[in-house]
């Protein structure tokens, strides 16, 4: 479920979502609870084609774009076991990964 709105007025429920088509390129900010404190530009694809299944289990595909475009790959990564920080280049990976290290160590 994700919601892109403002006000939180607008849950998007995407069951096993597919994405069938991207087209474009976008960069965005992008964080994740998953990685807290970290926020990093990501490039994906500026509008997806995706197939889902909606909260009754009822088959959908929907053209998506923009912060929702971005926001459903950003999810289907972590369905397919991926992270925005692996969208990184290596050294900013390993960044992160060092401010995670020394923050756990400083809380020991």
């Amino acid at each position: 479920v994700t919601d892109t709105s403002r006000d939180g007025s607008d849950p998007r429920c995407f069951i096993n979502p597919q994405i069938i088509e991207l087209r474009g390129v976008e960069q965005m900010e992008e964080g994740c609870l998953s990685v807290p404190d970290v926020f990093e530009i990501v490039e994906r694809a500026e509008w997806a084609k995706v197939q889902a299944f909606d909260q009754h289990g009822t088959p959908f595909d929907v053209e998506l774009d923009g912060l929702l475009a971005v926001c459903v790959q950003h999810e289907i990564d972590h369905l397919d076991g991926k992270l925005f920080v692996d969208h990184l280049s290596l050294l900013k990976r390993s960044r992160i990964r060092r401010k995670f290290e020394k923050a756990q160590k400083l809380a020991l």
